[in-house]
């Protein structure tokens, strides 16, 4: 009788993909030795290590300064759609106010929204994945939010400290990433949770807890904990050997026997030697390393297949077949194969461009947001899929939050149609999805949508909101639900200007999203 456990179906597909270190031909000899034990650790107990322990945070960047205004619009029936209609002007969806020239039939494109007690709204026509999962309680959007120095109104904005480089691209990028608006930049809000809590959240890892599919970025950089990149379709292999390895390495898992072959043998044979010189060997364990990440994370990849998941058909279901829609393909393989990576808490970001209308808007984000709400779409029926496939896995478990640059001006820099635009203004609304999400509501405080009103910056400003609440307690709500208490020293270090604002927890502040 054989003294090995017996293992499930389930299991014994989650251990093999986890554990099947020569599928896709990745390594060889010693260090296909060296990556095999890797990603074993991961597979001691299998899901037991991971369990129902495990939450991910997704951080989707919207770069350029997405204009909101046009997202989360006021419809017939709000007091302020008459506003946006005749202030929006060439840029305005049509939101059912009769308008001589842009609407006399009072039609209405946008996507209904209901806000609970609230005024009536609409989402952008190219957004019906958002407004479907808005409608399930899915997803859920927060108002007016931005980067603040300290609390700020129309009547201190004069007086009191403001973000550094205010409207400044790059600038407010930064600060939406570090959540610190009154310093030079330092490091990722992201990455300072993995520098608190990666030892002690994930033991059994195997890669990092930061994982970026969109290249290096602010918010996972800047701490200990290095975040590691992978492309939209997996690890990042090493260059010049083909997609893959193809031109270096059989289907066996043998090396080819060309020059490409025998140079990758070769180095190889060279990340196994020890070296006396530092700097020798400290470049060797680097090129290890990520020989160890490519490897595990290309394993991670595949465990979606071995659940019986097919992510390329649900993505091709969707239209999802954009840049940033295999993003967040790249991610929900991965958090499928969250065995293999040995992590119980994960942090991803992935991002898309072009969102700087400062021209062709009417046609430009209407594009920009179809790519958008194909991707959400697709992925957030990946997790919903995942959660009925793997037992350990409950949709509640992977939170994906939105942000940008900043919103833009609430009047258009021209009254051609055809080339108008928006320019450069801060407080913006954001979305968020999944399954502890506290969905079908909005969040925060909505503000008045009017130049020169409550809560406009003084001075000609176009309409460039105040915020109302900080990126340092958006982010505070988000870090409280993944493990990060607050009140905290943890808290504090994450977010240092958080006690300039009004708690989370207080009811005036309306932050109950998570």
């Amino acid at each position: 009788m054989s003294d090995y456990p017996s293992l499930s179906r389930r299991q014994f597909l989650r251990t093999g993909t986890c554990g099947a270190m020569g599928v896709g031909s990745l390594i060889n000899t010693l260090t296909q030795l060296q990556l095999i034990n890797a990603a074993a650790a991961a597979d001691v107990g299998g899901a037991d290590v991971i369990g129902s322990d495990y939450k991910a945070i997704v951080c989707l960047f919207l770069r350029g300064g997405c204009d909101m205004n046009n997202v989360l619009i006021p419809t017939l029936g709000n007091p302020q759609a008459a506003g946006y209609t005749a202030d929006r002007d060439v840029v305005s969806i049509r939101n059912g106010i009769a308008d001589p020239a842009l609407n006399p039939a009072g039609e209405n494109d946008t996507l209904p929204i209901t806000v609970p007690g609230g005024d009536p709204f609409g989402l952008h026509p190219s957004l019906p994945n958002l407004a479907a999962m808005y409608g399930s309680g899915d997803a859920a959007f927060i108002a007016n939010v931005g980067t603040l120095a300290q609390p700020t109104t129309s009547a201190t904005y004069s007086s009191v400290a403001l973000p550094q480089q205010l409207f400044s691209h790059s600038n407010q990028q930064t600060e939406w990433m570090s959540s610190i608006a009154d310093q030079p930049y330092t490091s990722g809000w992201g990455a300072r949770v993995a520098d608190l809590y990666h030892d002690a959240w994930n033991p059994q890892s195997q890669t990092s807890m930061l994982i970026t599919a969109a290249g290096n970025n602010q918010f996972l950089n800047g701490g200990e904990v290095n975040q590691y990149s992978v492309t939209s379709t997996g690890a990042i292999s090493l260059a010049s050997f083909g997609t893959n390895y193809e031109n270096a390495i059989n289907p066996d898992g043998s090396y080819q026997t060309n020059s490409t072959g025998q140079r990758l043998k070769a180095l190889e044979r060279i990340m196994t030697y020890s070296h006396g010189h530092l700097l020798e060997d400290g470049y060797n364990a680097v090129v290890r390393r990520a020989r160890e990440n490519e490897a595990v994370v290309t394993e991670a990849s595949t465990a979606a297949t071995g659940l019986g998941l097919d992510f390329d058909a649900t993505w091709a279901t969707y239209g999802a077949d954009s840049g940033i829609a295999d993003e967040l393909k790249a991610v929900a393989k991965l958090i499928a194969g969250r065995d293999c990576l040995g992590n119980k808490r994960q942090i991803f970001f992935v991002d898309i461009g072009g969102f700087d209308t400062h021209q062709d808007i009417n046609a430009d984000l209407a594009a920009q947001l179809g790519q958008v709400d194909a991707a959400i779409g697709a992925f957030n029926q990946a997790m919903k899929d995942l959660a009925a496939a793997d037992p350990d896995f409950e949709y509640d478990k992977v939170t994906t939050f939105q942000a940008s640059d900043f919103n833009r001006t609430w009047t258009p820099n021209s009254d051609n149609a055809a080339t108008a635009g928006t320019d450069h203004a801060w407080g913006t609304h954001t979305f968020l999805f999944g399954g502890a999400v506290n969905g079908g509501d909005v969040y925060g405080t909505f503000p008045e949508l009017a130049v020169g009103g409550l809560n406009d910056v003084p001075s000609g400003s176009r309409g460039r909101w105040i915020p109302s609440t900080s990126v340092d307690q958006h982010s505070a709500v988000l870090a409280k639900w993944f493990g990060v208490p607050i009140g905290s020293t943890e808290m504090a270090t994450i977010l240092p200007n958080l006690d300039r604002f009004e708690s989370i927890d207080a009811p005036a502040a309306n932050l109950g999203f998570l």
